[in-house]
């Protein structure tokens, strides 16, 4: 039982993972060669399916219960690969980017709390008779 949780857990994790690389370095690379508009790469690659990206890996991340460290795979990811290694996004709004990318995670991860309620948030109306 305890390996086929860790299998799940494993195949969650690596369809983040190969999502991340997905959003962070071939959307990139497809905008570049397909040409598009300055404008259009920003707000549409990098500001809004990036930026949704960031928000629902800060939430997934923190529902998966790894460690901290998870938080900043996508902005690293960005500026290391995106914009330093292979200069697919333009250096003086790249990096600005990526800050936002690690904000954003950020925000979701401390944001998302756990799944179940915690005790002090139950209702006490029909429940906890005896307190």
């Amino acid at each position: 039982m305890l390996q086929a949780m860790k299998n799940q857990w494993s195949k969650r994790l690596n369809k983040w993972l190969i999502t991340l690389f997905v959003v962070t370095l071939i959307l990139p690379y497809l905008a570049s060669l397909l040409d598009w508009s300055t404008l259009t790469k920003v707000v549409l690659v990098y500001f809004f399916i990036n930026g949704g990206f960031a928000l629902a890996f800060g939430w997934a991340i923190r529902q998966m219960g790894v460690r901290f460290y998870w938080v900043f795979g996508q902005a690293l990811s960005f500026a290391v690969l995106s914009n330093w290694l292979f200069s697919l996004v333009n250096e003086s709004y790249g990096y600005y980017l990526a800050f936002l990318y690690l904000v954003l995670t950020l925000f979701t991860y401390f944001a998302a709390g756990r799944i179940e309620p915690e005790e002090n948030e139950l209702p006490i109306d029909g429940g906890y008779q005896d307190v």
